[in-house]
């Protein structure tokens, strides 16, 4: 379905080979025991996978097997595979709200547009969180959310571009951030770097801190000591009076939301579905659908390679879904 990826210079070629053979070696590219027939590895031991784990290590072979190896090791012992297929649907839904999530828009160069506001973090849901914190909750409830993005996201965008998509830009409103509330964000910053560091490397394409305010340098000098060196070198600090210039740079106005100066209404009518993705046209042509519903969804593959989006998890703690989403146009 999707295009190689051409980009690659012969010595990054050469290493992806390398970490590819040695991943095989070692049975890390066997198929996930967890994985119901015809479902995609997309995001999971893909070569597209693989890939990042190499350019988070800057194309260190060894390194980037030694993190994969990691990475594998945290998602089964949280039981990350067999949690996606499983998780409440309501629950994942709440979890929205904790972390930043797909708009259903893309930059012009084809990223997912993940949006975020920092309000969110309320003294309400950051409790929540630290009670989850002391047990695996609250890492079983992150991978989940964050592989929504690498299992089925990143296709999707992947299939709408016509090239591989490993990487999303965020979005993240600071207009509301105070310096006592980021001394209480502190161990979820923590947690977050530490997972996509681990879990998901350059995952991240840049972020945009939005409606930074002048004291935000002091808030910043608190949380960057916690955030992945990496992470936080792309960050995009932009003040109010310059946000809707800077967006517009890589964002087209009818893809960036009407808070931020531009024409997309990611809010919409209904309040209870404020968070779910609001595709834009060309992703809708694609997948043959005009919304997507609440809840996880993974690829599948048929024996003649075509491709189709079905929705998972559970609802009301019984019935596992296996919803049909859209096929692949």
């Amino acid at each position: 379905m999707y295009l190689v990826h051409d980009d690659l210079t012969l010595h990054q070629r050469e290493c992806l080979q390398s970490l590819f053979q040695l991943c095989r070696d070692q049975g890390l590219l066997e198929r996930p025991a967890f994985l119901a027939p015809g479902d995609a590895v997309d995001g999971l031991n893909d070569e597209t996978t693989l890939l990042r784990f190499l350019r988070g290590r800057s194309f260190d072979v060894p390194g980037a097997l030694k993190q994969f190896e990691e990475a594998q090791a945290i998602r089964a012992a949280v039981e990350a595979g067999p949690a996606y297929d499983s998780v409440e649907v309501k629950e994942f839904e709440h979890t929205r709200s904790m972390y930043p999530r797909w708009s259903g828009r893309r930059t012009k160069s084809g990223l997912p547009i993940c949006t975020f506001d920092i309000a969110n973090l309320d003294p309400s849901a950051l409790s929540d969180y630290g009670k989850r914190r002391a047990t695996s909750q609250a890492t079983v409830r992150a991978v989940v959310f964050h592989d929504y993005l690498t299992r089925f996201v990143l296709p999707l965008c992947s299939a709408v571009t016509g090239r591989p998509v490993s990487s999303a830009v965020y979005l993240v409103d600071v207009a509301s951030f105070t310096l006592k509330q980021a001394w209480n964000v502190k161990g979820y910053a923590q947690d977050v770097s530490k997972l996509l560091a681990t879990c998901y490397p350059e995952v991240i394409d840049k972020v945009y801190v939005l409606n930074a305010a002048p004291y935000f340098a002091r808030i910043w000098a608190v949380l960057k000591k916690l955030v992945d060196p990496r992470t936080a070198a792309k960050l995009v600090i932009v003040p109010p009076s310059d946000v809707v210039a800077t967006l517009s740079e890589v964002i087209d106005l009818d893809s960036i939301p009407q808070q931020y100066g531009g024409k997309f209404d990611n809010v919409g009518q209904m309040p209870a579905a404020a968070l779910l993705p609001r595709l834009d046209d060309a992703a809708k042509g694609v997948l043959g659908v005009q919304e997507l519903p609440e809840g996880p969804i993974k690829w599948t593959v048929d024996e003649d390679g075509r491709r189709a989006a079905v929705a998972v998890g559970t609802r009301d703690g019984t019935t596992l879904r296996k919803e049909l989403v859209g096929k692949l146009q």
